[in-house]
């Protein structure tokens, strides 16, 4: 996998050379190496706490392109459920949510808070609606996974050896080993610890898919859990094999 080189804003490198005092004499390349050093979590809370009572949905929506280099624009809303004092007017429900843009639900959630929230409390929110856990996203940076979801890449790196690939509604998941992977071993089969964890939390081999593949028999998004679960299972092997 050919990864572009990382870039951050003008913006993000004034915003952080400011917040982290670094020396003036740092050249733009020198900058953005130390910003990719830091938690995308910690970017994405510097950029919001910078508009404090009036945080937009394009904030947002810039706070994470700019840490995460993805676009929550394009992700589906998964749920209409309340989330703490803030519930969807039952006049915005949609009965079909994928054409049901993310803005709505962020300007809503928004208005409801008066536009003063923290980066915490959006990626709660984001969690919730759109099944998308940034802090386990970021995490995922140092695990050698690649995760493709919601319609785009959200980690990846060229040395990176298996991949977590969803659909675009988190119903069924299929692990797949990378490029990286089968030119470092020789081969493109799983190694066989991985494929017994996976086997006993239900994943199959689908010979068509040529990965390994699930399926949540009740047509809804796969837990939190399983998906926690499923990340353990391929680092456990990964620490322990490579």
């Amino acid at each position: 996998m050919k990864i572009a080189p990382i870039t951050y804003s003008y913006e993000i490198q004034d915003m952080v050379k400011r917040s982290h005092q670094l020396d003036t004499c740092f050249s733009e390349a020198e900058v953005i190496h130390y910003i990719s050093k830091l938690a995308k979590i910690d970017i994405m809370d510097m950029y919001i706490d910078q508009y404090k009572n009036k945080v937009t949905s394009p904030v947002i929506y810039e706070a994470i392109a700019q840490a995460f280099k993805f676009h929550l624009e394009q992700v589906p809303v998964l749920t209409n459920e309340k989330i703490g004092t803030f519930e969807i007017p039952p006049s915005t429900n949609s009965k079909n949510r994928d054409s049901f843009p993310s803005q709505i639900i962020l300007d809503l959630y928004l208005a409801h808070h008066h536009y003063h929230v923290t980066g915490d409390n959006v990626r709660t929110m984001i969690n919730h609606y759109f099944g998308m856990n940034l802090a386990g996203i970021d995490g995922l940076g140092k695990t050698k996974i690649s995760l493709y979801s919601k319609g785009q890449w959200l980690v990846k790196d060229e040395k990176d050896l298996f991949v977590i690939h969803t659909g675009t509604k988190d119903v069924d998941v299929k692990i797949y080993g990378t490029n990286y992977f089968m030119k470092r071993t020789g081969s493109k089969n799983l190694p066989t610890e991985l494929q017994r964890s996976l086997t006993d939390m239900g994943y199959r081999y689908n010979p068509r898919l040529d990965a390994y593949y699930f399926s949540n028999p009740s047509g809804l998004s796969v837990s939190n859990a399983f998906k926690g679960k499923t990340i353990n299972a391929i680092i456990e092997v990964t620490n322990a094999l490579y």
